[in-house]
Parts: C-alpha cells; structure tokens; sequence
C-alpha cells in the first residue's frame, strides 16, 4: 500500500526486465533475439522440465536426447549454450563436450550430473577437464540454473561488445 493512499498496482510480467532485454532498450522499443539453448538430456521428464522452464523465462530452446543427437543438432543451428548431461546412452556429455569444444572452440557447455556413486561424483569434474566451462549438480534449483544463464549471457553480451569497439 502507498502512503498516499492510492493503491498500488501489482507487477506484472511487463515489469520484469526479460534477459533477453537489454537495459534502457525497452523505452527504445528494442529488443535482442531470444538466446538459444540447446539441451542435451536423456531422460524425458527431465528433458521436459528444462524445456517449460527454459521457454517460460524467454529461451529459445531445442531439444536433444543424447550426445550424438545433440552434435547433429548443433551442426545444423549452433546455439548460444549448451546444457549437457553426463550419462547418456550412445555418446555420453563427457565426449559430447570434448567433440563440441574441439570442432567449436566458442561452444558454451555446462555440464549436469547427479552424484549417486562414486563415478558419478567425479563426473563434473571430467567434464570440467573435456572443455566444460561451468557445470551444476543435479537436481537443480530452477533459481540456480537461471542466475547461471544469465551470468553466461552477461558475459557473453559484454565480451561481444568489447570485441565490436576494438
């Protein structure tokens, strides 16, 4: 309630910066492209949870079952990032991201893994040495995953602009 008085009007979503906005674009009526996530997941549920939340936060998202379908993926649309869990049938993430870092130096992996047996607790660090530039233990924290994409693409905006004004 405003001391005056005069009710407060409730936010809305319209009053949530977007991280696809940049600061002082929306008064200009400008808007950056969504960033594209390419999610590299072998379990369905899990799969389709990343991909509501991932759309619902204004990511673009394609989906992949597992490391080789995920490869075949980005060489037809490169994404901004990807998102690569560990243990997966047919190409697991750890030689996904060592082929993606190898064949696309610029490729943006994070790796996720949950840490149920003793192979599985070093996981994150394998993928961390196979080119992995942030990894997460699952389960995730919505919250978390999002804070960490957005870091990512802070990040990558501001290189981007360092990189144009030199």
């Amino acid at each position: 309630m405003a001391i005056s008085g005069k009710g407060v009007r409730p936010p809305t979503l319209d009053d949530i910066p977007s991280v696809t906005t940049l600061p002082g674009a929306r008064l200009a009526g400008l808007r950056l492209p969504p960033v594209h996530i390419l999610v590299i997941e072998d379990h369905d549920d899990t799969r389709d949870v990343l991909d509501m939340l991932l759309r619902t936060e204004g990511y673009e998202v394609t989906l992949a079952v597992d490391g080789q379908d995920g490869l075949e993926k980005y060489r037809q649309r490169p994404p901004d990032i990807v998102l690569v869990d560990i243990f997966m049938p047919r190409k697991n993430g750890i030689d996904t991201i060592r082929e993606l870092t190898r064949d696309f130096p610029n490729s943006v992996c994070i790796a996720m893994s949950a840490d149920g047996d003793s192979m599985r607790r070093n996981a994150l660090e394998f993928a961390r040495e196979a080119g992995a530039r942030l990894t997460l233990r699952k389960p995730i924290e919505p919250w978390v995953l999002l804070r960490t994409l957005e870091g990512v693409v802070a990040g990558r905006r501001s290189l981007t602009r360092l990189t144009a004004a030199s």
